[in-house]
């Protein structure tokens, strides 16, 4: 087995410590050849942590398929000291590969004790934001401007390891026979695929920290945010909103109704605005009166003073007064009072009067009901 354990010149870009009440973080990534623990090896696995002022990179490497069970004793004695584990999927592949490999092994070695933070989960319910063609770890490493070295994905890198350990076999085949003229050659060959093989699994340890920022992407919809400003223009309701964090890429995303353009740490939100007439329908109908002739409902005290030829019982659909304005829809009433176009309407309007664009509260709740509902519907 070799183990490599060395110093590595990057920061964590993201508060995780802060967010989620741990001080001992480590980030974890294996190599496998293949999906299935059963009938495939672990020839890898690697670890970066803090330590001091600095991050380390330490890395578990099989010389013999035979080596498995050595990996994962190191492995967990290794983790025991910390408090959360973080990984890219891990949740899907890797701690479902290890554990069935304890068990393979008979090894007492769980992840109970650890919490586990996965960011391909963290960021699953908001992926669709991003506008990327698929969700995998390097996918968000582009998203996110971080470089890497290594060129392979783990698929090539299961031929790159089969010849390794058939380089490795022959080099110890030819050191036990003491023909040294192809050794050289050979260790130069080893040496090689070894390098590919760590730099793989280095480089996806390196992205797993850099790519951290993109928690910010749900701290969007998350966290508290200053409404800077709010108006009409065009037909548009705009917010302009300012976090206190920096998203490091700019994303433009939404549907025919609420758009968002967000970078840096202002985020526009462009709300579809209806200009004209609507009703409000008033709850309890059964204490009103439709008046035909005006088109609206008024409360049973006032309309004992129309002639009851003018007055008739108010029903559900009926019982409404009209307001000309200018609304906004809400996908959940949040807000009263709210407005339909019909009574069987499901979305409903607030009406953007200068009141509203001054009520901070409510115009918070809005916004708040807006990121809520546009994560869902894009």
């Amino acid at each position: 087995m070799i183990i490599r354990h060395f110093p590595v010149d990057i920061t964590l870009g993201y508060p995780l410590a802060k967010k989620y009440n741990a001080d001992k973080i480590a980030f974890f990534d294996i190599e496998t050849t293949g999906f299935t623990a059963n009938n495939t090896y672990l020839y890898l696995i690697g670890c970066i942590y803090t330590e001091g002022s600095s991050m380390h990179l330490i890395q578990w490497f099989a010389e013999d398929i035979r080596e498995e069970a050595d990996l994962i004793r190191n492995f967990f004695d290794f983790i025991k000291d910390y408090d959360i584990l973080v990984h890219y999927n891990g949740s899907g592949f890797d701690i479902p590969y290890i554990t069935k490999k304890c068990e393979m092994f008979q090894l007492k070695y769980s992840f109970d004790n650890i919490q586990n933070l996965d960011l391909y989960k963290i960021i699953s319910p908001i992926k669709k934001i991003f506008g990327l063609k698929n969700h995998k770890q390097k996918s968000i490493e582009e998203f996110l401007n971080v470089k890497r070295e290594d060129t392979l994905n783990g698929g090539d890198l299961i031929g790159v390891y089969q010849s390794y350990l058939g380089k490795k076999r022959i080099e110890n085949l030819k050191k036990s026979r003491n023909l040294q003229s192809t050794e050289d050659v050979l260790i130069r060959e080893s040496e090689n695929l070894l390098h590919f093989l760590l730099l793989h699994n280095e480089d996806d340890l390196k992205g797993l920290v850099r790519i951290c920022p993109i928690l910010y992407y749900i701290d969007l919809f998350d966290r508290e945010f200053q409404i800077v400003q709010a108006s009409v223009n065009n037909g548009q309701f705009i917010v302009h909103l300012e976090y206190d964090f920096k998203l490091p890429s700019r994303i433009s995303f939404g549907n025919e109704c609420i758009f968002i353009n967000a970078y840096q740490s202002s985020a526009i939100i462009y709300i579809k605005a209806y200009e004209g007439e609507m009703k409000h329908f008033y709850d309890n109908y059964r204490d009103y009166y439709y008046l035909p002739e005006e088109d609206r409902a008024v409360h049973k005290s006032l309309a004992i003073f129309v002639d009851k030829e003018y007055r008739k019982k108010a029903t559900p659909a009926t019982c409404y007064t009209k307001k000309q304005g200018v609304f906004v829809p809400q996908y959940h009433p949040v807000l009263n009072p709210y407005f339909k176009f019909k009574y069987d309407d499901k979305v409903t309007f607030v009406e953007v009067h200068t009141d509203f664009l001054l009520q901070e509260e409510n115009l918070t709740r809005y916004i708040n009901h807006i990121l809520n509902y546009i994560i869902n519907h894009i």
